[in-house]
């Protein structure tokens, strides 16, 4: 029932919702004394974080008092939960008031493709993507971020050769000394630029340089396949991995918070 709102708030069609309707445990509908949808939120549940909140208000003057109703709605069913502060949808004073705070951030970094070189940390290796066989390590190593906020389950599709539409042959997978995968990155080639998903690397490999390594090599990858800039697509970074993008030449060109209704373990 809640689908044609979804399209409407999102501005798509209900088929492409569809597959992310599927991910949803629970919606709400809110309509007003004359039955017209001031909106609609879902589900859609997170490792780590509870449940990310999708959909929002309709704009105009009825948008905040609607936004609140839907979150109280929602925080009923499910204390722990995230929302992106989208004004279209839910504006970060209804974030607000509604008791969440800002945690983290959806951020966009663009710029020249970097030429640094790509040097693992001692203890790993990086391979291209294309070259792991095993569905098992291509979840593995999919799964090594998604405790970070802003991620919800990897699909089982994720183990497929050139998920979403990636390449394979430009996406890197890292393994540590045990022949565990310990982080991954992909790359999505359009013309002359390298559209990258953020690196994941395992929580426990976080403090060594694995994380940028992954990045320069995929950076290295798209070059020779004739990319000339990079973009970067990240959910959950913390400030210092931001700090570091920034450093290879990369500037911020979309920033959207994310609010919390808990602080992160």
């Amino acid at each position: 029932m809640a689908l044609p709102t979804f399209a409407r708030l999102y501005g798509c069609s209900e088929a492409d919702f569809a597959a992310t309707a599927d991910q949803m445990t629970a919606a709400w509908i809110l309509y007003d004394e004359g039955q017209e949808v001031l909106g609609a939120v879902g589900f859609r549940p997170s490792p780590a974080h509870g449940a990310e909140v999708v959909g929002g208000a309709f704009p105009g003057p009825a948008q905040h008092a609607a936004a609140l109703a839907l979150l109280a709605a929602a925080l009923a069913a499910q204390p722990q939960l995230y929302a992106y502060a989208e004004a279209h949808l839910l504006p970060a004073e209804a974030l607000e008031a509604a008791g969440l705070r800002p945690v983290s951030a959806y951020t966009r970094m663009c710029g020249p493709l970097p030429t640094a070189l790509p040097a693992a940390p001692d203890g790993f290796r990086i391979v291209p993507l294309s070259e792991v066989d095993s569905v098992q390590d291509r979840l593995a190593a999919q799964e090594t971020y998604s405790d970070m906020i802003g991620h919800t389950h990897v699909p089982d599709e994720a183990s497929q050769p050139d998920f979403g539409g990636s390449d394979d042959t430009l996406g890197r997978v890292a393994y540590d000394a045990a022949g565990a995968p310990a982080g991954i990155c992909r790359v999505w080639l359009d013309g002359n630029l390298a559209k990258i998903g953020s690196p994941g690397v395992r929580p426990d490999a976080r403090a060594t340089t694995l994380r940028r390594a992954l990045l320069l090599s995929a950076c290295d990858a798209a070059r020779a396949a004739g990319a000339a800039r990079v973009e970067i697509d990240a959910w959950g970074d913390t400030k210092t991995q931001r700090v570091e993008d920034q450093a290879l030449g990369l500037v911020v060109e979309e920033w959207t918070p994310i609010y919390s209704s808990s602080t992160p373990a």
